[in-house]
């Protein structure tokens, strides 16, 4: 796993600590909140982060969660997720080609308009 986010592993501990107080399986668990056993386990093993919390808080109740433990949860997958890619979103280069005329357009005045009443020059 050494190659993940050390936010997957806080994030997946959690999950392991609430299965294992829940002494139930990954069948158990799959049947309890639909997601099948082997996403259960790529969760919990740290090599993957759901997508969405849904999933993350389906797998916590089940195992029974405390509210607590639920905005924990919470707070640790939001880190993971922003983990998982860190400039998701942003793209500083927006035009990769620019046209090399529009930083001389940007520096230009544009000219006043005529207040109203008067004819244009």
């Amino acid at each position: 796993m050494g190659s993940q986010p050390v936010e997957f592993e806080e994030f997946a501990a959690c999950l392991r600590a609430l299965k294992e107080r829940a002494g139930l399986s990954y069948g158990a668990l799959a049947r309890r909140t639909r997601i099948s056993s082997s996403s259960l386990h790529r969760y919990c093993s740290g090599s993957y982060v759901p997508q969405d919390y849904g999933s993350a808080h389906r797998f916590a109740t089940a195992c029974g969660a405390s509210p607590e433990e639920l905005r924990r949860l919470h707070r640790l997958w939001a880190l993971a997720d922003a983990a998982r890619e860190p400039d998701r979103g942003v793209n500083l280069d927006l035009d990769p080609d620019p046209d090399p005329d529009a930083e001389a357009d940007a520096d230009a005045v544009p000219e006043p308009a005529p207040a109203p009443g008067q004819a244009p020059a």
